[in-house]
């Protein structure tokens, strides 16, 4: 069993909770309230401006080919979600501007913070391990949940959230072979903390 296998059965629990968090529910029965929906925008507005800039970060201390090309599509992929999330704000008519003039939930941003700290002090494949982890959880639950947005509230601009639609098979397969060496008990610690805020953004958005 590789440790990416290992990690996720250890996780089970806990990705359980976020890709049946509540908010999916809420969603779906179409009784989210505006707020709610325009909390998750602008937060993420702030997230995803901050994640690029750490796998900029992540790229600019690549030690291998490998590394730099997996964090070079990464970045891509960050960067076109940035490009589809313009287009829902303006769509919802929610100005474009410095995210740090927005009033955004440090709960919910907890997850960023994380990633810039990933992108400094992590080895650049303990940082890629983390997103393996993170993304087939955080893709699952953003495309149901765009899915039940354009059902349910007639929202148009969704592409943001079919950006994270996946699969992400071979892309763990390289990842996985960049953290051979390293020991389990750095990445397990990594994959629980990375979750921990994964929860805490959904849990944040939910309680607005």
């Amino acid at each position: 069993m590789n440790p990416l296998e290992q990690i996720r059965r250890e996780l089970e629990s806990l990705n359980y909770q976020v890709m049946n968090h509540p908010i999916l529910k809420a969603a779906e029965e179409g009784k989210l309230n505006r707020n709610v929906i325009n909390s998750f925008v602008i937060n993420q507005w702030y997230i995803v401006n901050h994640d690029l800039r750490s796998l900029a970060i992540g790229l600019s201390r690549s030690n291998t080919i490998e590394e730099l090309e997996i964090f070079k599509s990464l970045l891509d992929g960050d960067y076109n979600a940035l490009m589809e999330l313009i287009k829902l704000m303006r769509e919802l008519r929610i100005e474009i501007r410095d995210p740090l003039t927005y009033n955004i939930s440090p709960q919910a941003v907890s997850y960023t913070h994380y990633l810039s700290w990933l992108a400094n002090y992590a080895k650049p494949s303990e940082f890629l391990f983390a997103g393996i982890v993170n993304l087939p959880v955080w893709g699952y639950v953003v495309t149901k949940f765009g899915e039940y947005l354009r059902k349910n509230y007639g929202i148009k601009e969704l592409g943001f959230f079919e950006i994270f639609k996946g699969p992400y098979t071979e892309l763990e397969n390289k990842i996985v072979k960049l953290v051979e060496n390293i020991p389990i008990e750095r990445l397990r610690t990594i994959s629980f903390t990375i979750q921990y805020y994964e929860k805490a953004f959904w849990d944040s958005i939910y309680s607005q």
